[in-house]
């Protein structure tokens, strides 16, 4: 019989295994995570035929919860990019808040942006519009490239449909209740970005001697749709899901119950999101549309691959004797649910740090927590949401030259490396560490 020590020892080993490989040898996420699957396996004593059906159950586990809501947030993500309706939200938060209060602006046009698509690919579409800003309001440039990497980096990880949170989500139980989790990253997201914004306008304002270059507006750029096709694949999503949660907890005739729970299902949440994208292609692009498409789906695969490689190693865990090493300690008083979220937050950390992909921590780290959640007392889903969030705050910390968001920043501000290191670098160690405080904080006053 295994004793718990040496299961500790075990699983420390596997996932110190998948660090190293995926930081040191560059290994793809997914060969480390089967390697440390099969390795756990073999070394608790599981029968190989059950290594073997919990390898499978878990790939096919996770596809069934979170396959479609991954291609079809990524697919509304593309549409968004391609036809400029990010731009155009960009735009309309400018003109809303002014050009007086340029970081705030950025920040927000990031946080907001960022929720349909990667923060990467944000960034490359809206760092156009930081010279022209910085230029015309006389406002440090790098606190404006950082307000905006700061923005996008937030919602990247907290919020669906990204398949960080997504894949998370899903590991802890929640795939069916999206409309907590996004209130629960909300709830961490909107007073991290305005940590972002007052550490970026007040902490990061030195004017850059490099050229800024001449204004160009984005409009000059591209065509841009009109506001409310754009904002209308964002926001008919959320609003449905939201609908389909209240439909779970208040009174209503039952016809209309059976509709919200319908279209709130996150699928078909963001498959009407689809839907209303198209309003941004226009007759002639159809052709256009077909190509962006089968780009989106490119993009997907992998990360399909990845987050069903996260369910292997969860699936598997789940057979060790884990649950019930954690039972002792709970029924011992060993730790507080507050500790559980500390853990999470530390493994998110320590995931991140070493091989550099938030996504890649996320899910890694949920798929370890996955099986001992439920005992430690992790049970509704509102605390599980709080669970995923200290997560995904360990996986902001800390960006630095694995990441490579990192770069993005770098090359296309024009930052220099040390630039970018004594700014985005540092402010992902705030963001990381704010967001972890207000986790804390709601676990103080829900848990």
């Amino acid at each position: 019989m295994i004793t718990g020590f040496s299961l500790l020892l075990i699983i420390a080993v596997a996932i110190l295994f998948i660090v190293i490989a995926c930081s040191r040898f560059k290994w793809h996420p997914f060969l480390a995570l089967l390697i440390a699957s099969l390795f756990t396996g073999l070394t608790v004593g599981l029968p190989l035929k059950e290594i073997v059906i919990s390898a499978n159950e878990g790939f096919g586990n996770m596809m069934t919860h979170i396959g479609l809501v991954v291609v079809l947030g990524t697919l509304i993500g593309t549409v968004l990019e391609k036809s400029g309706a990010t731009l155009c939200i960009a735009d309309a938060i400018i003109r809303f808040f002014g050009k007086n209060k340029p970081v705030l602006a950025i920040t927000v046009i990031g946080a907001v942006v960022g929720i349909p698509i990667f923060c990467d690919s944000g960034f490359v579409i809206l760092n156009g519009l930081t010279k022209p800003l910085s230029r015309e309001t006389k406002r440090s440039y790098t606190a404006i490239v950082n307000g905006l990497a700061g923005g996008l980096y937030i919602t990247h990880t907290f919020l669906p449909p990204h398949p960080g949170s997504l894949a998370g989500a899903a590991n802890l139980g929640l795939g069916q209740h999206l409309g907590t989790v996004i209130l629960t990253g909300l709830a961490v997201s909107i007073p991290t970005t305005i940590m972002c914004w007052l550490f970026a306008s007040r902490f990061l304002n030195t004017i850059n001697e490099q050229d800024i270059g001449a204004r160009v507006k984005a409009e000059e750029l591209i065509q841009l749709p009109v506001f409310w096709k754009s904002i209308l694949p964002v926001i008919v999503p959320v609003l449905l899901i939201a609908a389909g949660s209240a439909a779970e907890l208040l009174p209503m005739p039952a016809m209309l119950k059976k509709v919200l729970l319908f279209f709130g299902s996150p699928m078909m949440a963001l498959l009407t999101g689809l839907l209303f994208s198209l309003l941004l292609v226009k007759r002639k692009e159809t052709n256009i549309f077909n190509q962006w498409m089968l780009e989106a789906i490119r993009h997907a695969g992998p990360i399909l691959i990845l987050v069903g490689a996260g369910g292997v190693f969860g699936n598997v865990l789940k057979k060790t004797p884990l649950a019930d090493l954690v039972q002792q300690w709970v029924s011992n008083g060993s730790f507080s649910p507050i500790a559980f979220l500390l853990i999470a937050y530390v493994i998110g950390c320590l995931l991140k740090t070493a091989q550099g992909s938030t996504t890649s921590a996320i899910i890694v780290a949920t798929s370890i927590l996955s099986p001992i959640a439920f005992i430690a007392g992790f049970k509704a889903p509102l605390q599980l949401s709080l669970l995923l969030s200290a997560t995904a705050a360990g996986a902001m910390m800390v960006s630095h030259a694995n990441d490579a968001y990192f770069w993005v920043i770098a090359q296309f501000s024009g930052l220099s490396m040390q630039q970018t290191y004594s700014s985005f670098s540092l402010m992902s160690i705030v963001l990381s560490i704010s967001s972890l405080l207000i986790v804390l904080l709601l676990g103080f006053i829900l848990l």
